[in-house]
């Protein structure tokens, strides 16, 4: 008696890959980090208004430490250093030369 056993299905042979390729992909989410998916998953983007909205909450609310201190990362595709990113304070910002363009102000209530 020939007896044929039962064969998968296509479908049944695509779910499997595609859960083998899910799993690896938790594996190295985990592994390594999150943040080495996210140059893939969000597009270069710079972060300036973000930075000029901080830096004017900080002078406003004349927080001295987050105005003269507090280190900020500027993304933009132009700085003046060519680095597509920089580490400054909102006062560096706001008094060194190349930075105007940004629109960061400088902050008369605060005297760094």
């Amino acid at each position: 008696m020939n007896k044929r056993g039962q064969g998968l299905s296509t479908s049944a042979i695509i779910l499997i890959i595609l859960g083998v390729v899910i799993l690896a992909l938790l594996i190295f989410g985990f592994s390594t980090g999150w943040k080495s998916f996210s140059k893939y998953l969000q597009p270069d983007e710079d972060n300036v208004q973000t930075i000029v909205t901080s830096c004017e909450l900080a002078c406003s609310s004349q927080a001295i430490y987050d105005y003269c201190t507090k280190q900020r990362e500027l993304e933009a595709s132009n700085l003046p250093t060519g680095d597509k990113s920089v580490m400054k304070t909102c006062n560096q910002f706001a008094t060194e030369v190349g930075y105007e363009s940004y629109g960061i102000s400088e902050c008369s209530a605060i005297d760094c």
